[in-house]
């Protein structure tokens, strides 16, 4: 070989034809591997973000059926406390009523001791 295919073969022309098949390999590398792992990873990564949002979804619904359920018994509960304060009011009206009563009669003796 020449001096001049020799300079070729080992000089800087050389190094840019190296260059220039690791680009292509690192390319070729890049979308043919890479690229589709990277993309089923995003798909799989979206897939799962999707199921919680579902789950998410599903839970949300069952907390408010639970708060409604629980307003709904707090009415209910509500209502039978105002049914019993009005039925403890009155029994101790009645009561006032009837100590007021007794506290107008006479005192009783027996055999001149009073009670």
């Amino acid at each position: 070989m020449d001096e001049a295919t020799l300079s070729l073969l080992t000089g800087p022309t050389s190094s840019l034809l190296l260059l220039l098949g690791m680009g292509l390999g690192l390319w070729r590398f890049s979308t043919q591997t890479v690229a589709p792992a990277v993309k089923r990873w995003v798909d799989q990564h979206l897939n799962q973000v999707d199921e919680l949002l579902k789950q998410h979804e599903a839970d949300r619904v069952a907390w408010l059926e639970s708060m409604q359920d629980c307003h709904s018994r707090s009415e209910a509960l509500g209502t039978k406390l105002d049914t019993i304060e009005r039925k403890v009011g009155g029994l101790y009206k009645r009561h006032e009523a009837l100590v007021a009563k007794l506290d107008g009669l006479p005192a009783v003796t027996i055999n001149g001791v009073p009670e």
